[in-house]
C-alpha cells in the first residue's frame, strides 16, 4: 500500500508542477508580446514627434573677452571722465 501512494502522490505532484509551468511559460511568453509591442510603440510614437530643440549655445570665449573688454574700457572713461 505504501508504494501505491508514493506513486499516486508522486502522480499529483507531478501534474500540479507541469501545469505550474505551463502556466508561468505561459505569462512570461504573455509578458515578452507586451514587451515587444511597449519597444515597437515608442519606436512608432518617436518617429511621429518632432525632435527635440537643441539646447542653446552657450556664449564663447570670444563673447566673454567683448564683454570683458567691454567693460573695462567703461570703467576707464568713466574715470577720466571723473576727474
Amino acid at each position: 500500500m505504501t508504494y501505491r501512494d508514493d506513486a499516486a502522490a508522486r502522480t499529483a505532484r507531478v501534474t500540479a508542477l507541469i501545469d505550474e509551468i505551463a502556466g508561468l511559460e505561459h505569462r512570461r511568453v504573455s509578458h515578452a508580446a507586451i514587451d515587444e509591442r511597449l519597444v515597437a510603440a515608442k519606436h512608432e510614437l518617436a518617429t511621429l514627434q518632432p525632435p527635440a530643440p537643441a539646447p542653446p549655445r552657450r556664449p564663447g570665449a570670444l563673447a566673454h573677452l567683448v564683454v570683458f573688454g567691454a567693460t573695462a574700457g567703461a570703467a576707464y572713461l568713466g574715470t577720466l571722465w571723473l576727474r
